[in-house]
């Protein structure tokens, strides 16, 4: 009995390679290449009680790993539109005249955190994971003409310093999300940012809701 052991334990180890290779859930790793490219787009809502829509860009790349699961490295490109109230059309952004679109063009750099296997790449009913934070930083071009400011100048008949309405700002922006699919992601997030001349105007603060495709 005792001479068939080992060649059964070596015929063993020479096997588990390829159990290994067979099994998904021994397999998978999220994400699944580094780096990715993603493409978000949300609808917000933002002081004074309106809404616009914004559009992010994404480059994300592998950080530290907790087990299977690898955490990213994000750059990301973002526009923000609010359509003006008092004229124009809803694409009337950056214009320099009359308009009170609230208009910024966010750089930011962050970390985002992944949790768990999704669903998608789990057999594992227990090991299902697939939520994310993301927090971000950087610098955003911003037009933002304060309703307030707007209306004094209007009713005074004094002129509106348009070109002092643009500026740069620091801002940040956090993202919570989950991973419905293999390429899909449902999202929430948090802009801010803050002129550094805050004469004429107000923060900008976007609250937003929508869907990131994972290229």
């Amino acid at each position: 009995m005792k001479r068939y052991l080992l060649p059964g334990f070596i015929a063993m180890v020479i096997a588990m390679p390829a159990m290994t290779q067979n099994n998904p859930a021994v397999q998978a790793e999220f994400p699944g290449k580094s780096p990715r490219l993603a493409a978000a787009i949300q609808g917000y809502f933002t002081y004074p009680g309106r809404f616009g829509v914004s559009v992010d860009g994404k480059l994300m790349f592998r950080a530290n790993a907790n087990k299977e699961v690898y955490n990213e490295f994000v750059i990301t490109g973002k526009a923000t539109h609010t359509p003006s109230i008092n004229g124009g059309n809803f694409f009337s952004a950056f214009d320099g005249k009359k308009y009170n679109n609230i208009s910024s063009l966010p750089a930011l750099a962050g970390y985002r955190i992944n949790f768990g296997l999704p669903r998608h790449l789990s057999t594992n009913i227990d090991a299902i994971g697939g939520g994310f934070i993301e927090l971000n930083a950087g610098a955003s071009y911003t037009h933002h003409i304060d309703d307030y400011y707007y209306e004094t100048s209007v009713n005074n008949e004094t002129p509106v310093a348009y070109k002092t309405k643009r500026t740069w700002a620091p801002s940040f922006s956090g993202v919570a999300g989950y991973s419905v699919s293999k390429h899909l992601d449902i999202i929430v997030s948090y802009t801010g940012a803050w002129p550094a001349h805050s004469k004429g105007k107000v923060l900008l603060s976007l609250a937003g809701a929508g869907i990131q495709y994972n290229f």
